[in-house]
């Protein structure tokens, strides 16, 4: 007899499952009193590894409490499977929901399926448009240091018109000082020859 979250959560369909892969034969049942109940013949050894497959915890099966007992096998079993009482489905219509829920969880695995792929897409797709902008902010910054470099040019081009036209004046003031100069010279040198032909002249004069 087995206790607990036991009816209407599949858990005869478990046990009946179990019975079957370890070639045993007999049948499970819901009672009135919301427990299960069991019969098993078999092997001794498959027979305890039965009763430790059967104590199942899980979402919707909670097994509490397990009762066995032991008696001479009849062989009257020719499998293992549920016996169904009066306004339970029977065991073609329990295939058909278990094959059902087969679908229902492949549909929604389907959906997660699309949905993660839907997901990694718009992830991928955001991703190509942050390298858009990462690449748009690294052209924008070339431009920038351009902008920078050409100003700095012009900066350097107006120093030199700056130093140019500096030379150019100074230039200017060297030729007005050099055209002072020559007059100077040609002065000087003209008064040098007035003196010596003056002095040339009054010394003929005191030989004669």
């Amino acid at each position: 007899m087995v206790s607990g979250k036991v009816q209407q959560a599949g858990y005869r369909d478990r046990v009946v499952g179990i019975g079957k892969n370890l070639a045993l034969s007999g049948y499970a049942e819901n009672l009135s009193d919301s427990r299960v109940k069991i019969v098993a013949e078999g092997d001794e050894e498959v027979l305890e590894q039965l009763t430790a497959a059967i104590n199942i915890k899980n979402t919707l099966i909670n097994v509490e409490n397990l009762e066995s007992s032991d008696w001479e096998a009849t062989g009257e079993f020719s499998g293992f499977y549920k016996l169904v009482n009066e306004g339970e489905t029977d065991e073609r219509l329990d295939t058909a929901a278990d094959l059902l829920k087969e679908l229902i969880g492949a549909t929604n695995n389907g959906f997660s399926t699309l949905n993660n792929t839907m997901t990694a897409g718009f992830n991928k797709l955001a991703l190509g448009q942050d390298k858009m902008l990462d690449k748009q902010d690294r052209m924008l910054e070339k431009q920038d240091s351009m902008l920078e470099k050409q100003d700095l040019m012009l900066e350097k081009q107006d120093t030199s018109i700056n130093i140019l036209e500096k030379v150019h004046g100074d230039t200017s003031q060297i030729k007005t000082t050099l055209s002072r100069i020559e007059v100077d010279v040609k002065d000087t040198r003209y008064s040098l020859s007035s003196n010596i032909e003056e002095k040339h002249q009054k010394l003929e004069n005191e030989i004669a």
